[in-house]
């Protein structure tokens, strides 16, 4: 009830705000409206130094399961608390031994996914049990369905993330295309019921096609499931996708930020030296994470300008430059934007949703204090 209450109070504001757009005789204003962020400091307890370890992360109910390589072991936190509360341990000998974790889906404690490497999926509870694994994935496709896409092995993960649908018990693998010229889908679905797998009418944006893509750090990628489906962005496009499960379909909107370009949002194609990518990361814009928001049924996009002149020896640049945060409601469509006040503080890859707000971590130049990981909530008063 009362998570209905607040999407009903964003709504009225969203429409009488749209009226009000409407009859308005001023072009200036690109955005709906004018959103009062509040910043405040927020850091987790974990009594040692190991939240450098914490490779991977997913938020459900409040509790921040992130994965510690250190440990081999998934830490969980309570964010009301800030405090590590429990932990689920992981075997690497015997018949429950997993290794190489590349990513985790927490989808109940008796289902646990866990990605090895990138060559299997293992189906694990909390007591660390193993119940089963998955690596028939090539052999899961009818050789027409195979075809469909690229040629490359498929990715257990999209973004540091697994994929999961629950309604449909299915993982969703990715195929990138490095300098395959053929258009080709890049998501398929694998089923866990059938063992099955089928290709998505997913593809990358055209301007992609046929080109080799620096996936190491010049393209990137960023997916969040919405209960119905997955929001996805590419690092170098303003352009946002979302996946539908019911219809199968995809729809995509573009988010202009309030930017003017450097570059016009160019992609690097093809081999860079040093100096090429340090240009690059400085001329360009970067789109780097996209969540979903159920508490307000709303998603957040970071992205970060271009600043053109710099010279960061980091071409992960974003993580020390000013933040942008893109609000958007259920139908990708730009509610507005704000930057976060602070500037070179934020590790924008390690951040999550809770019902208190969107969280992000400060940056290894800003985490002083190796018994706490630091960084700042983000609420925003229009959507509680």
């Amino acid at each position: 009830m009362e998570k209905l209450e607040v999407v009903l109070r964003l709504k009225i504001r969203l429409f009488s705000l749209l009226i009000f757009g409407l009859f308005s005789c001023s072009k200036e204003k690109t955005v709906p409206i004018s959103l009062s962020p509040e910043v405040v400091s927020k850091n987790f307890h974990t009594g040692n130094s190991l939240g450098q370890f914490y490779f991977f992360n997913q938020v459900r109910n409040d509790s921040l399961l992130v994965f510690n390589v250190y440990d081999h072991a998934l830490n969980i936190i309570d964010t009301r608390v800030d405090s590590v509360v429990s932990s689920i341990q992981f075997e690497f000998n015997g018949p429950n031994a997993v290794n190489e974790i590349s990513s985790f889906y927490y989808h109940n404690e008796d289902s646990i996914f866990l990605a090895e490497n990138n060559q299997a999926i293992v189906l694990i509870t909390s007591r660390g049990e193993l119940k089963r694994r998955y690596s028939d994935f090539e052999s899961s496709f009818e050789t027409v369905e195979r075809e469909k896409v690229y040629d490359n092995s498929p990715s257990l993960r999209f973004a540091s993330q697994l994929l999961y649908n629950s309604e449909e018990h299915e993982i969703f693998l990715y195929f990138t295309s490095f300098n395959q010229p053929k258009k080709k889908r890049i998501f398929a679905s694998y089923s866990l019921k059938t063992g099955k797998s089928k290709s998505i009418p997913i593809y990358y944006p055209e301007d992609y096609l046929g080109k080799k893509l620096d996936l190491s750090k010049l393209f990137l990628t960023s997916a969040t499931l919405d209960g119905n489906g997955f929001a996805y962005i590419f690092s170098g496009s303003p352009r946002i996708f979302r996946y539908d499960f019911l219809s199968s379909s995809v729809s995509s909107v573009v988010a202009n930020p309030p930017w003017e370009k450097v570059k016009a949002d160019d992609i690097p194609f093809g081999p860079m030296n040093t100096s090429e990518k340090q240009l690059f990361m400085a001329e360009n814009p970067f789109y780097y994470k996209i969540y979903y928001d159920h508490y307000r049924d709303v998603y957040y996009r970071l992205s970060s300008p271009p600043r053109p002149n710099f010279n960061e020896a980091d071409f992960h640049y974003v993580n020390y430059n000013r933040i942008l945060v893109s609000v958007l409601d259920s139908n990708l469509n730009l509610i507005s934007d704000f930057y976060l006040p602070k500037e070179n503080t934020y590790n924008v890859g390690f951040s999550f949703v809770t019902s208190e707000g969107l969280w992000i971590s400060y940056n290894s130049k800003n985490q002083d204090d190796e018994n706490f990981i630091k960084g700042d909530l983000i609420r925003i008063k229009e959507l509680s």
